[in-house]
């Protein structure tokens, strides 16, 4: 081999050598090369959607009374309730395994009248018309705790209460010609304390139920015959505290 043929025999290594050199840096670094450990996607959801359906119990006779002292005493039957709520768990306050979570709440309740009596008459009960009732849209901020579960169970105890109020409409006929509370919704004050179990059943949703204790308090309504007012002693404004208890039972979904 001649000096030319030696020297592009040379070049051509040199060039072969330069080409392949990345190549070479790139199957070093991908030897080397360490992923990026995957990230963790919590399993913590914290918001989270109620829907519940029950009983509603007023607990004992409500007793409406004017300024004068006349009262109207009234009897209802066990009614229902259902409604929903929206609500946030404080995972970055938990403490000692103990979660509070807080959530606004809107339910309505419908009792039917059973029995009425109306003081100014004497003793016995008056002739209820038709499809009496009281009704409440209630509008709650509520405030609970979960209780750590045992034994790695999938049932959590909770307890709390709330406050917020109830639109409440007296729809109550008796004694012809049409005595009345009717047509007449009075905003009232209310409040509950409540506990109950919840079970998870899956990652998303669980399945709760509990009773509680609601009052609404000084429910106000007039007494009227058809549409008129009375006046004097036996009319004007009548008011009493609704004392009821709730058992619920429901569904909610974590996101």
């Amino acid at each position: 081999m001649g000096k030319l043929g030696s020297t592009r025999l040379v070049a051509a290594a040199t060039g072969a050598l330069m080409i392949l050199t990345p190549f070479a840096a790139s199957a070093a670094d991908i030897g080397t090369f360490t992923p990026e450990p995957a990230k963790v996607k919590s399993d913590k959801k914290p918001f989270y959607i109620s829907l519940f359906g029950g009983a509603n119990i007023i607990v004992d006779d409500l007793e409406y009374e004017n300024n004068f002292g006349t009262t109207v005493d009234a009897d209802f039957d066990t009614g229902f309730l259902f409604g929903g709520a929206l609500g946030y768990r404080w995972y970055n306050f938990k403490a000692g395994g103990i979660l509070p979570r807080t959530e606004l709440e809107i339910s309505y309740s419908e009792n039917e009248l059973d029995t009425i009596d109306f003081s100014g008459n004497g003793p016995g009960n008056e002739t209820v018309n038709g499809d009496s009732d009281i009704s409440k849209l209630g509008l709650r901020a509520n405030l609970f705790f979960d209780i750590p579960n045992v034994g790695g169970s999938r049932i959590t105890p909770y307890f709390g209460g709330g406050i917020g109020v109830d639109i409440v409409d007296h729809n109550l006929s008796y004694n012809p010609p049409n005595l009345n509370f009717s047509d007449d919704d009075d905003t009232a004050f209310a409040w509950h304390v409540t506990g109950g179990l919840s079970y998870q059943a899956n990652d998303y949703a669980s399945l709760f139920t509990d009773i509680g204790f609601h009052q609404t308090v000084n429910a106000e309504s007039e007494r009227r015959i058809g549409g008129n007012s009375i006046a004097g002693a036996n009319g004007g404004d009548f008011e009493t505290d609704i004392n009821s208890v709730v058992v619920r039972a429901g569904v909610s979904f974590g996101f």
